[in-house]
């Protein structure tokens, strides 16, 4: 998890996160109220609730393999773009900028949509590439935002909210903010509104697993019955991969507990089951790599879909 979110950061900050922490539960930066039972409130009750500025439906969310990575992921995503809209890139705009005649960018367009990280550094439309350490030190010098604590609360879609950021109302998909100016303090921001999911979604039953379907090969001993597992390949849509070597473990990891599950792991009922106290590992068959047949196993992991766009160009 810490090398996902880690990596997560590098989209909007041009690097990796330096550091990650877990299991923290004390967000003094980002105080967040919490009452009720968000899987069976009523919406009335939610209604009732939200409006303190200051609650969410839940204060944290239990961790559980490629669930975890949807979840965290949103929040770690929006609080590294949030400070790179609002200081990365306002100071990038004000070295361009500076200089005689409006500087570099004047004959220029420049769009925070063109903004790409290469080499090391920010660009936009042919602009000087700037380090991180020179883009944090103007934002530092101009008072920009250079710390954000995000909260978020999903119930099948993700809760919406409205924050004054610099006297400018801004739309985010979060529902909690503090936020940090230079080397000042963190201050928690009261969100304007707020949308959360209704509560009906709750009935939907939803879940964010990846998808994975195997072709197995194996072969019967049809004395014995004795199955062995000679090769299987696996295909997997996992959405947007992070970082590949985590979701290779995640994939042979789930394949060996399914195999283990499926042809060793024998757990008789009633007496004489594994609950009587005197069972191990030499009665409970733990898989071994040469059980899932490791060294033959494939898989392929099958490329984020993106939604085709239909453009018009006219030319005269």
């Amino acid at each position: 998890m810490s090398t996902s979110q880690s990596v997560i950061c590098a989209q909007w900050l041009g690097k990796p996160a330096d550091e990650a922490h877990f299991s923290v539960t004390d967000w003094s930066s980002l105080p967040v109220e919490t009452s009720g039972d968000p899987y069976i409130m009523s919406q009335q009750e939610q209604d009732t609730l939200q409006k303190n500025p200051r609650w969410s439906p839940s204060y944290c969310s239990p961790s559980s393999a490629s669930n975890s990575a949807y979840y965290f992921s949103h929040s770690t995503r929006e609080a590294a773009r949030l400070i790179f809209e609002h200081s990365i890139w306002p100071a990038a705009m004000a070295i361009w900028q500076s200089g005689i005649g409006g500087g570099q960018a004047a004959p220029y367009i420049v769009r925070k949509e063109d903004a790409r990280w290469v080499d090391g550094g920010l660009t936009a439309n042919g602009m000087q590439i700037l380090s991180l350490d020179i883009l944090a030190q103007k934002a530092y010098q101009m008072g920009n935002i250079t710390g954000a604590v995000v909260h978020v609360f999903n119930r099948w879609q993700w809760a919406e909210a409205d924050f004054s950021i610099n006297n400018q109302s801004v739309h985010l998909p979060i529902d909690g903010l503090s936020i940090r100016h230079a080397n000042g303090q963190f201050t928690p921001l009261d969100r304007q509104q707020v949308f959360y999911p209704p509560t009906q979604r709750n009935n939907a039953a939803v879940t964010y697993y990846s998808a994975v379907g195997t072709l197995a090969e194996i072969a019967i001993d049809i004395a014995t019955g004795q199955v062995e597992l000679l090769n299987h390949h696996s295909i997997m849509e996992c959405g947007n991969l992070i970082v590949p070597e985590l979701v290779s473990g995640q994939l042979q990891g789930g394949l060996a507990m399914g195999i283990g599950h499926a042809l060793h792991e024998y757990l008789p009922l009633y007496e004489d089951g594994p609950g009587n106290g005197t069972w191990n590992f030499n009665r409970y068959h733990m898989p071994r790599a040469s059980d899932v047949a490791v060294w033959k196993q494939t898989g392929d992991i099958l490329p984020r879909y993106q939604k085709p766009i239909h453009q018009k160009v006219w030319l005269k």
